[in-house]
């Protein structure tokens, strides 16, 4: 089954040029300056997925301020996906708030985007509004998400 040697690992500036391969192949993409400057953010993170042969199979940015968390970028190579990597990387990422004691989620995404709707909505999140002309190039609008996150169990004493 794909992915299954995948391993998440944090975002370093020496990862930047696999995160740009993919980025340059996305709607709307990000510039290589934006990317970088994730790394650099008050309160924000960055992990990829990294298959067998140490390639960066997807990515995900956010940052997170006091019980709420953005995700700002989730990408995953075009050959790479349907195979679970971006559920993989939004599991581990909600394990890691819920543990630093964040408890809601937020995202935007493109109206016209479906598939990442569908991603987003299989792994617990739910439209909170929308942004009408959110995006130009091209137009869009944005749809607000938010998922809440389950703290995790107390330890015994």
């Amino acid at each position: 089954m794909p992915g299954l040697s995948l391993a998440i690992r944090p975002v370093s500036e020496a990862d930047l040029p696999g995160l740009w391969a993919i980025e340059e192949t996305l709607t709307g993409p990000w510039t290589r300056g934006q990317l970088a400057e994730e790394l650099h953010l008050a309160r924000g993170w960055g992990w990829r997925a990294v298959g067998e042969d140490g390639q960066t199979q997807g990515y995900l940015f956010g940052l997170s301020v006091l019980d709420e968390a953005e995700i700002r970028k989730l990408a995953v190579a075009a050959c790479h996906r349907r195979q679970g990597i971006a559920t993989r990387l939004l599991s581990f990422v909600f394990a890691q708030l819920a543990s630093d004691g964040v408890r809601r989620c937020f995202l935007e995404l493109r109206a016209a985007n479906a598939p990442a709707l569908s991603l987003y909505q299989k792994n617990g999140f739910v439209i909170a509004g929308r942004r009408k002309s959110y995006y130009v190039r091209p137009a869009d609008d944005a749809i607000l998400l938010e998922k809440l996150l389950v703290a995790p169990p107390l330890a015994n004493f």
